[in-house]
């Protein structure tokens, strides 16, 4: 029961914090050096499978380290990390099933080696779908979402 209650208390604070920041996001990704095609698919909320995004980061709002995370994870199951809620948190886009929560899981693990750095206090994996896989807070061990 202590695991279900810090799942939902992590769940909540992400969730708030992404709901009550406004503020840019930029797109980063594991390949480097070509324009990104990720906002798109960050809007519309499918990525485009094979399709990695890219860019450089200045440091504004999280982007240098969202770019740190994307060379970090270096994974071909990774379309793009972004920076949103106000810049505090780390959004890795997949192109995993809703159903491979272990891997989402995984990432997030990886991500959370050198995600907390500057304004960066949580890290979100969303599926190809747009379904939350996994969540991390500064401090806290990720969960996976069933």
């Amino acid at each position: 029961m202590p695991r279900r209650a810090a799942a939902a208390a992590l769940a909540v604070v992400a969730a708030m914090a992404i709901a009550g920041c406004t503020g840019g996001s930029s797109s980063q990704s594991p390949a480097s050096g070509t324009a990104s095609p990720a906002p798109a698919a960050a809007t519309t909320g499918a990525p485009a499978a094979g399709t990695p995004a890219t860019g450089s980061g200045s440091g504004d709002c999280g982007e240098a380290t969202a770019v740190l995370v994307a060379q970090h994870l270096a994974r071909a199951d990774v379309v793009s990390v972004t920076t949103e809620g106000g810049c505090h948190d780390a959004t890795i886009v997949t192109t995993l099933d809703p159903g491979d929560s272990a891997t989402g899981l995984a990432i997030c693990d990886s991500a959370a080696e050198v995600a907390y750095t500057g304004d960066i206090s949580s890290i979100t994996v969303l599926a190809a779908n747009n379904k939350e896989l996994a969540i991390g807070i500064k401090g806290q061990e990720c969960i996976g979402e069933p």
